[in-house]
């Protein structure tokens, strides 16, 4: 089973990015979420054709299971 953490972000511009985190850890807590969104945020460490990402949409964790039909 493969898991992804995936921040939506919105942007300066009206519209939205994401940021694909694979394999997060098992206790990643919102708390942490929270306080990379704000270094980002403040760093503006991550611009995306020129724009900041300017707060967080949303959050979460996509769990996909995998099931092979051919070899």
């Amino acid at each position: 089973m493969k898991k992804t953490l995936i921040l939506v972000f919105n942007r300066a511009d009206g519209k939205t990015s994401e940021l694909v985190v694979s394999e997060p850890r098992e206790d990643v807590t919102k708390a942490e979420v929270d306080a990379f969104v704000t270094k980002v945020q403040e760093t503006k460490f991550f611009l995306i054709n020129g724009m900041a990402l300017t707060s967080l949409k949303k959050a979460f964790i996509r769990t996909v299971d995998e099931a092979e039909i051919t070899a």
